[in-house]
């Protein structure tokens, strides 16, 4: 499977005019071989045009979602299920990430949109990380190992990890290329415990990413793609961070 290096997640932001503006800025300015390596993920609302304008402009971005629900064998109002998410041309879905879990205690339920997902052939960008609290008193692999626990059983070829410390998430705090490379080693490690595969599967990092640290981070060791929040809304700073982090 090619895993995309950038990962752009707009969280809730965006309009029809912006996706269209941001699509043509960035088929413009990212050069055609790295695009296969860009996964763009918008709010759900503006997958259809973003699918849309994708397939007219014969771009070769990556097309995302930033959640799926659970339960896609059930009538649920306002549901999203892969099936619908694979008809629109989405290919990879972010799960578990840290503001889900926090403002809507999401926690038993990411099993469940980890299957769901799964069975439609819906690639998985899983999100770890710590809060400040739990990196101060030690517990940052403690964290890390439970959140992985889910994944015990899953198919290692359709999933890759993103790596966010709370801490860092919209902070301008970004954390050091040694604290990186030491909890991308733990996830890793990890990995092949839980899952029993010799299977590389890949980890990002995200939290305050931006063109002045982009370099010293995808230079880190295990570092093998990166989930951009605040600095993906410009096509222009998109663009720029694609131009460095991919010449890697």
């Amino acid at each position: 499977m090619n895993f995309p290096k950038l990962i752009a997640n707009w969280k809730m932001n965006g309009s029809s005019k912006l996706v269209k503006e941001w699509l043509e800025e960035a088929q413009d300015k990212i050069p055609k071989d790295y695009q296969t390596k860009c996964l763009f993920c918008p709010p759900v609302c503006y997958i259809s045009d973003a699918s849309k304008l994708i397939s007219r402009t014969d771009s070769d971005l990556l097309l995302g979602a930033q959640d799926i629900d659970a339960h896609s064998s059930k009538s649920l109002t306002g549901g999203i299920s892969g099936s619908m998410l694979s008809d629109l041309g989405c290919t990879f879905v972010i799960i578990g990430h840290s503001e889900r879990r926090i403002n809507f205690k999401e926690k038993e339920i990411i099993i469940e949109k980890l299957k769901s997902a799964l069975s439609s052939n819906i690639n998985v960008i899983y999100c770890v990380g710590e809060d400040s609290s739990e990196k101060e008193s030690g517990n940052t692999t403690k964290k890390i190992i439970d959140q992985l626990s889910v994944l015990k059983g899953l198919n290692p070829k359709n999933l890759m990890i993103a790596y966010e410390p709370i801490w860092a998430i919209g902070t301008g705090n970004n954390a050091s290329s040694e604290y990186i490379r030491d909890v991308h080693s733990v996830i890793k490690n990890e990995l092949e415990n839980l899952l029993s595969s010799n299977t590389d599967i890949p980890i990002a990092y995200g939290g305050s990413i931006d063109t002045s640290n982009v370099e010293t981070i995808v230079k880190t060791q295990y570092v093998d793609g990166l989930l951009i929040g605040g600095a993906s809304l410009k096509a222009a700073e998109f663009s720029e961070i694609a131009k460095i982090s991919l010449n890697f």
